[in-house]
């Protein structure tokens, strides 16, 4: 359908020709020319309400083309993947996070593989709350990782309008189907118990056990060990490094968890001989390895201890609360909170970033240590009638 206006006047431009004329039923004039964007000949077409106005933007197409400003087509939007690993890697570039934080986000975004490949502008509410409603058999912990990333991920694409709106933002982080049992620490019984049978009894990896029970180490941490972070004469240990996986699945050696992981351990004379027979004619190197000289993981201590509490029944299942590797670091903690040991020294020793992480996580013990020392003080002070009625 033909356009009702003014013949087209071909006018002369600084670098070329163009065609403006009058459209009636836009009330506009509107001008046409033929340039070369991305190495292909383009028409564009501009409208101003003038004549003059028309012109001036028609030569400054030509001077944006020419100074390589315009493209053809539209770069494409990246991926959740995509934005995702390229949002880690300037944040790790500007020190925002540490590798080892990296890596578990990139832990992470392997989780959202169901949906990492659309691309963020075709990403829909409808999309988001579907892949959660699959993902509710993982641990609240689990859930609460993928939540933030994607999250994350999605905030920055929008504060970079890479996409109009943030279809998270009405979103609420999914609960878990999976009912939450807390860690707890082994009981004075049970830590009795299993010093029993780590001292005695064939257990592989018991002194890996045993140096986190008696230190609050990560598991890791004590994995990462070297003869060199052992200073036997002032009794301490370096904790600057924990084993964890790499790129394609191999065992390294990582930054600790926190900037606060990093720490030094005074440790007392029964560990310090405890250390001095493990080192034994040791100069250098890891202080504890494999069967095949290479780093210990986790995953393989945790496999020796789970075997070791089921064969030698030692944990009293009337107690609530689940028992698993990290109830060492626990069990060193709470005889520590038991002992007096204020939250500030246990904070240090055991490398949380806030005192708030030490109390909430030993809230249950504080608070019955506290209880413990009110009720001593209430018969200190009846042993003495000192009683407000």
């Amino acid at each position: 359908m033909k356009t009702k206006g003014t013949k087209s006047k071909k006018i002369k431009l600084p670098y070329g020709d163009g065609s403006i004329y009058y459209v009636e039923s836009r009330k506009r004039y509107s001008g046409q020319i033929n340039l070369v964007i991305d190495g292909e000949r383009v028409r564009k077409t501009v409208y101003g309400k003038t004549e003059r106005e028309t012109r001036n933007k028609l030569k400054e197409l030509q001077i944006q083309a020419l100074a390589g400003n315009l493209h053809g087509k539209k770069p494409p939007v990246p991926t959740i993947f995509q934005y995702a690993e390229k949002m880690m890697d300037e944040q790790l570039a500007l020190n925002e996070i540490r590798q080892s934080s990296y890596d578990r986000k990139m832990e992470t975004l392997k989780m959202l593989s169901a949906i990492s490949n659309i691309p963020l502008d075709e990403l829909t509410e409808d999309d988001i709350i579907a892949f959660f409603k699959t993902q509710l058999d993982y641990s609240q912990s689990c859930i609460n990782k993928m939540y933030q990333l994607l999250g994350a991920v999605l905030s920055k694409a929008t504060h970079r309008k890479i996409i109009e709106d943030n279809p998270i933002k009405e979103i609420k982080c999914p609960k878990s189907n999976k009912k939450t049992i807390p860690v707890r620490a082994l009981t004075v019984d049970e830590q009795k118990k299993l010093l029993n049978v780590l001292k005695n009894e064939d257990i592989r990896y018991s002194d890996i056990m045993l140096l986190s029970m008696f230190t609050g180490m990560r598991i890791g941490e004590c994995c990462a060990l070297t003869v060199e972070d052992i200073n036997l004469d002032d009794r301490t240990i370096s904790v600057n490094k924990t084993v964890a996986r790499g790129k394609y699945g191999k065992n390294v050696f990582n930054e600790t968890k926190t900037s606060a992981g990093t720490r030094t351990l005074f440790v007392n004379d029964d560990v310090a001989d405890f250390l001095r027979t493990i080192i034994g004619r040791k100069k250098s190197g890891l202080l504890f390895m494999s069967s095949n000289h290479n780093l210990v993981t986790t995953n393989q201590v945790n496999y020796s201890y789970s075997a070791a509490l089921k064969s030698f029944g030692i944990v009293d299942k009337t107690v609530y609360g689940r028992v698993d590797l990290h109830s060492l670091r626990h069990t060193y903690a709470t005889r520590c909170i038991e002992s007096g040991m204020p939250a500030k020294v246990l904070q240090k020793i055991l490398g949380h970033t806030d005192i708030n992480i030490t109390l909430n996580t030993y809230c249950s013990v504080f608070e019955k240590f506290r209880n413990e020392h009110l009720a001593v003080a209430d018969e200190y002070m009846k042993a003495n009638n000192l009683q407000i009625a």
